[in-house]
């Protein structure tokens, strides 16, 4: 055996026993005694492509982000033969084969804290090709299989839970299409010929709880049949209807932020293609219901594709049902009809009392009663007080011609005039009023006609200067004074 052979094996040994490499190299340098020309590597001040062996080099090359380096052989300035990448520590973290700068042979790469094997991966050409394998780095139980073509799946993927146990992926890709579960994740989806087909369900995540957020169905990649989502209490908040594609029903259920159920309705589509995301193109239909805080029915309300047939509000006293009103439809800009109050809405305190009294008529506020004062209230029992029209800007109620919402009662003391004081009606029976009396003394003479008039007139100006201005009860008495 000559001199040179020895020498060679003797250094192969010596690289074998700390690096598992295969070769023998007339040079072997650091990655810093080298740098890149046009995607070749060149020895410092070298003219010609280097070819030997690099120490130290990039981990990158293998997708590591580890921190250690890598021992490479290079051929003519590219990588070509196999590379072994270490920690700090010297623990082995991945291996490969090169061949004229790409990838190309079998690649394996462990974990830094258990020196487990986690992949077996083999390449061509620069391209994924055969089995690929993952491993849990905790107990060495395959967790994953993808077969590849040239850099695509082909055949079979196949995952496992961490234990290696259940099967949570079984798919077959197929030209570029995939059929089969792959319940990984959050989104569990099943798939045939590269579209979603059949059930499909999404997760959402509570506090550390996941719970089922959809359910959905799809034939051929459009959803089909029924859709439902869902609340972390296991409510069912949205519930559709699909035919291959579109949306044809949907019923909807809002639930408080402590889970008390508030609202109820039953939606239709009218037209063909609708847009699910669009409420406008979704009409009423069946029974539409509102519950308050305490379970209370206060709103029901009965449709036909859009059209109100009737509807019902109920105003209750602690557990008292005290009094009801009614809506009537009108029809809007689009399929379905708006609806507005009909009848004598009656506003209470949180303590049960009467605070004020709404007369609506289609909508339109016809007369108005507010409790009195404490020290009228006791020179007149039992009575309100009938607010007067040119005294709405000091109106201390909020009316809500929406059937939906209530009007508000904003505070005692907002109004200090009447028109009149009257009985106060039961739920339901007309408000007696006497022959118009003013308030007011009418020593000018002018009638009640013109001092509104009058009255007006300064409420604008005052408006015309600034539109957000508030008419106190004090600024309508000096322009009634005035006025008179």
């Amino acid at each position: 055996m000559s001199l040179n052979v020895r020498s060679c094996l003797a250094m192969g040994a010596i690289t074998l026993a700390s690096l598992s490499l295969t070769g023998c190299f007339t040079e072997e340098i650091d990655a810093r005694q080298t740098r890149e020309i046009q995607g070749l590597l060149y020895k410092v001040h070298a003219d010609d492509p280097f070819s030997g062996r690099v120490l130290n080099y990039p981990m990158s090359v293998l997708g590591l982000f580890n921190v250690g380096t890598c021992t490479v052989d290079i051929e003519k300035g590219l990588p070509d033969g196999e590379i072994h990448c270490s920690d700090n520590a010297g623990n082995l973290l991945a291996s490969g084969e090169f061949k004229a700068g790409k990838r190309d042979g079998k690649e394996e790469k462990f974990d830094a804290k258990t020196g487990k094997k986690i992949l077996i991966a083999h390449w061509k050409n620069g391209a994924q090709d055969g089995v690929t394998e993952q491993f849990n780095p905790q107990n060495g139980e395959r967790i994953l299989e993808v077969h590849y073509t040239a850099g695509k799946k082909n055949g079979a993927e196949r995952a496992w839970d961490n234990e290696g146990d259940a099967l949570i992926a079984d798919l077959k890709w197929e030209n570029g299409l995939r059929s089969g579960f792959d319940n990984r994740g959050t989104q569990h989806r099943t798939y045939l010929n590269g579209k979603q087909h059949g059930p499909q369900k999404d997760y959402g995540l509570t506090g550390n709880r996941f719970y089922v957020s959809d359910e959905e169905n799809y034939e051929n990649g459009l959803q089909h049949g029924a859709q439902r989502r869902i609340d972390a209490r296991g409510n069912v908040t949205e519930s559709s209807v699909f035919e291959h594609g579109k949306l044809r029903t949907r019923v909807v259920d809002q639930y408080s932020y402590d889970g008390k159920h508030i609202h109820h309705v039953s939606r239709v589509a009218l037209k063909e293609d609708v847009n699910q995301y669009m409420a406008s193109d979704l009409a009423n239909d069946g029974t539409e219901q509102y519950w308050d805080d305490n379970g209370h029915l206060i709103r029901e309300l009965e449709w036909n594709k859009g059209k109100l047939i009737s509807a019902t509000a109920t105003v209750w006293v602690g557990d008292r049902q005290e009094s009801q009103f009614q809506g009537l439809g009108r029809d809007n800009y689009d399929q379905q009809q708006r609806v507005v109050k009909q009848g004598q809405e009656r506003l209470f305190s949180d303590k049960g009392e009467l605070q004020a009294i709404i007369v609506w008529n289609a909508g339109q506020v016809s007369q108005v009663l507010v409790t009195l004062t404490p020290d009228l209230r006791q020179q007149h029992p039992g009575k309100m007080g009938l607010l007067g029209g040119f005294q709405q800007w000091a109106n201390p109620v909020r009316e809500e011609e929406a059937f939906d919402k209530d009007s508000t009662y904003v505070g005692a003391g907002f109004v200090s005039r009447y028109e009149q004081l009257v009985d106060i009606p039961a739920p339901g029976q007309a408000i007696v009023t006497t022959p118009h009396q003013a308030t007011v003394a009418t020593s000018s003479g002018n009638s009640t006609s013109d001092r509104e008039s009058c009255v007006q007139r300064q409420v604008d100006a005052v408006h015309a200067e600034d539109p957000e201005a508030l008419i106190r009860a004090d600024m309508l008495e000096e322009f009634e004074q005035s006025c008179l």
